[in-house]
């Protein structure tokens, strides 16, 4: 009966659900001054980063964060469409929404990253590279802090980027001025197990 008690608490570890999670996309166009305007939609809420002082600086920016709480029990893809003010390129940064203590700063998998329904250049996280330190990057992105490349932990066994607030994937994209993106990631809650 002991045992049967262990490997129950031992399989309810593993099932744990995720902390509350928000999934996150901030934007930066401040170096070639790309006024991005977001569509409205029923997942993402987009808006200019409200916590940059310079209302110039501001109009640059833009963050778009899950309406709701992303679910770890399957895989949904969060979309965020805008039209940028003038041809350039946006800084990128993907992760999860701030919280007050680091601990509660959930993490998140990102899967695949798709712009106006084709994959973007290694949107699947296929091709990679290793940096300092023995760390494997996806080309065509940077990851910061304790972010990780994860080849097995995507849908189906394919590729993710574990991330969070402080933990992010980034890369520059190079937008037209006037043409509309339909950013789209396929995003899940990261189960504890994935955190260790």
């Amino acid at each position: 009966m002991k045992k049967l008690c262990i490997l129950t608490l031992v399989a309810a570890a593993f099932t744990l659900p995720a902390a509350d999670a928000i999934f996150r996309v901030d934007f930066n166009s401040g170096k070639d001054q790309i006024i991005l305007t977001p569509e409205k939609n029923d997942l993402m809420n987009a808006v200019p980063m409200n916590w940059v002082k310079d209302p110039e600086a501001r109009k640059y920016t833009l963050t778009a964060t899950s309406r709701k709480k992303v679910s770890a029990a399957e895989w949904k893809d969060y979309e965020i469409t805008f039209v940028p003010s003038k041809s350039g390129s946006i800084n990128i940064t993907v992760g999860g929404q701030w919280a007050a203590k680091p601990e509660d700063r959930a993490w998140l998998l990102v899967n695949k990253f798709e712009v106006n329904d084709k994959l973007y250049a290694n949107g699947d996280f296929k091709k990679t590279f290793t940096g300092k330190n023995g760390r494997v990057i996806p080309n065509g992105f940077s990851i910061g802090g304790k972010a990780k490349y994860l080849p097995t932990a995507g849908e189906k066994g394919t590729p993710a980027i574990l991330v969070n607030h402080d933990n992010r994937i980034g890369f520059n994209m190079k937008v037209e001025a006037g043409k509309k993106y339909e950013l789209e990631f396929e995003v899940k809650a990261a189960t504890p197990d994935l955190l260790k």
